[in-house]
């Protein structure tokens, strides 16, 4: 038996929005069910497990007929899916009312409930969000039967609002695999049981790296992974180290140099290095250059240190250096060392100015 294993598809959401790449970003999510329908006809996959967040929020009549559309495509896949803290079911809402095409499993149960299936000798157990918190944890302590069946949990959760739990805790109970939804990230654990697939697409620029999903292959007492890579899009960090002699064109023929120009990157730059304190280099002009999310200018002024200790005691340029400059086992020695460049930047820009006007 095949499956495919995915979560937090978030159908609806709209990241980036305003930005000039925004509604490549909303349709790469939106065809995303799409896409896990035609790799389940295309891969002979038998059971798509969705744990959880299918939508970005309590879906509309008009997303579940197109949910509807997309899972009557399947060739011969049976689909089990949750509800999340993003989609949870409501009394008499149109997820807790809509009827799925047979094939299609919606566990509308809030404590767990299972999901027969005779033909692979499996059960697949899960339980769906009433609400967008939920503090407990409806398994712990719960065993699955010793009925001679395989055993798949669905899960959405992980953190302290979200149904907290130890994965360890769910494969000492005998589940023989734990489908988990929620974190967007993916994770594995050591025994290979336990997955988080994380979001097939990236919902926002903290989630960079890999997407995808796990293909699963179930044979008597093997059970096998595969990760596999899906997004279309990507958040990718760019870090550049300036000197005090890189201008802004420097900056921004160096970045076209790396940047994707297929439009599947969204970048977040990150500048470090010392930079010439009389020519700042006006970072924020790189957002113009393409699908640049954020410019994070962490870099400092390369001052002639050795010239500014050289000034008199009293000089207030030297009394800040000797008052904020940290030692180096000093713990609070980031905080002190940009409060410094805070302060030299205001008193050598004054002195500049005053030059400036005298001149």
């Amino acid at each position: 038996m095949r499956f495919i294993h995915t979560a937090d598809l978030h159908i609806g959401a709209r990241p980036d929005a305003g930005r000039p790449w925004a509604q490549a970003r909303a349709d790469a999510i939106r065809h995303s069910l799409e896409r896990f329908v035609d790799l389940c006809n295309q891969e002979a996959v038998d059971l798509l497990l969705i744990a959880g967040d299918l939508f970005h929020a309590p879906p509309t009549e008009a997303q579940l007929k197109e949910a509807d559309y997309q899972f009557k495509r399947l060739a011969a896949t049976q689909v089990v899916l949750i509800a999340g803290n993003h989609d949870y079911l409501r009394p008499g809402s149109a997820y807790s009312e809509h009827a799925f095409p047979p094939h299609v499993h919606l566990i509308r149960s809030a404590t767990p409930e299972s999901i027969h299936f005779p033909a692979w000798r499996l059960d697949v157990t899960g339980f769906s969000y009433y609400g967008e918190i939920r503090r407990d944890n409806p398994l712990a302590g719960y065993i699955p039967p010793q009925n001679g069946l395989r055993h798949f949990l669905l899960l959405h959760g992980g953190d302290a609002d979200h149904v907290p739990f130890n994965p360890s805790d769910f494969q000492a109970a005998g589940w023989d695999y734990i489908a988990l939804g929620h974190i967007h990230k993916p994770s594995l654990n050591q025994a290979g049981k336990a997955a988080m697939p994380g979001s097939p697409e990236p919902l926002d620029r903290t989630e960079s790296g890999s997407h995808g999903y796990y293909l699963g292959k179930l044979e008597g007492q093997s059970l096998s992974l595969d990760w596999r890579p899906f997004s279309r899009f990507s958040y990718t960090e760019l870090k550049i180290n300036v000197t005090p002699d890189t201008t802004l064109g420097a900056l921004e023929n160096l970045l076209k140099k790396r940047m994707k120009t297929d439009g599947s990157e969204v970048y977040r730059l990150r500048l470090s290095g010392r930079r010439d304190p009389d020519a700042p280099l006006e970072a924020q002009e790189l957002l113009r250059l393409g699908p640049v999310s954020d410019v994070l200018d962490e870099t400092r002024p390369d001052y002639p240190w050795e010239a500014l200790k050289e000034r008199p005691r009293q000089d207030m340029v030297r009394r800040v250096m000797d008052l904020l400059a940290p030692a180096e086992e000093d713990p609070e020695a980031p905080v002190k060392e940009k409060a410094l460049y805070y302060a030299l930047d205001a008193l050598l820009g004054s002195e500049k100015k005053k030059r400036e006007v005298l001149r």
